[in-house]
């Protein structure tokens, strides 16, 4: 099974689904090399994901992204929850395109769906290095900055 999904539920920022999509694809199956998987992304606003943030992690406040693990032995399933708004705030920070900001936290849900973390510094460092070397590489074949438009 591989199946994508994208939705994009706020409005403020636009997305295009059709490009995570195919960015998507290029990470899984050419990238990462994953056999089978069932994901979505859904893309949401400040009071949606600080709802979420405090239903599912009891953590005060707007997030990046949410990682929700449905994974099992054979299949690499899970739901992203990303905020474009505070991904732009990053953008913005490190002088990066929206676009490239969200494809880096798309890769960051699909590590921690691969069994990485990010809760102590070394972890937090380990994790962010394999961000950094799969979004250079997806950038050489991908232009990854066709995801959202500011």
């Amino acid at each position: 099974m591989k199946q994508l999904s994208v939705r994009n539920q706020q409005r403020r920022f636009p997305v295009s689904s059709r490009e995570v999509i195919k960015a998507m694809e290029l990470l899984l199956n050419e990238h990462l090399q994953i056999k089978a998987f069932d994901l979505s992304v859904l893309f949401v606003n400040e009071t949606r994901m600080i709802q979420l943030n405090q239903t599912h992690l009891q953590h005060e406040g707007a997030t990046d992204i949410i990682t929700f693990d449905y994974s099992t032995c054979t299949l690499l399933h899970g739901e992203l929850v990303i905020c474009p708004a505070i991904a732009s705030e990053h953008a913005q920070k490190y002088r990066v395109s929206l676009g490239r900001e969200l494809m880096r936290y798309v890769i960051h849900g699909v590590l921690h769906l691969l069994g990485l973390d990010d809760k102590t510094t070394a972890a937090r460092q380990k994790m962010k290095l394999e961000e950094n070397r799969i979004l250079r590489r997806l950038a050489r074949n991908f232009p990854v900055d066709s995801i959202a438009h500011e």
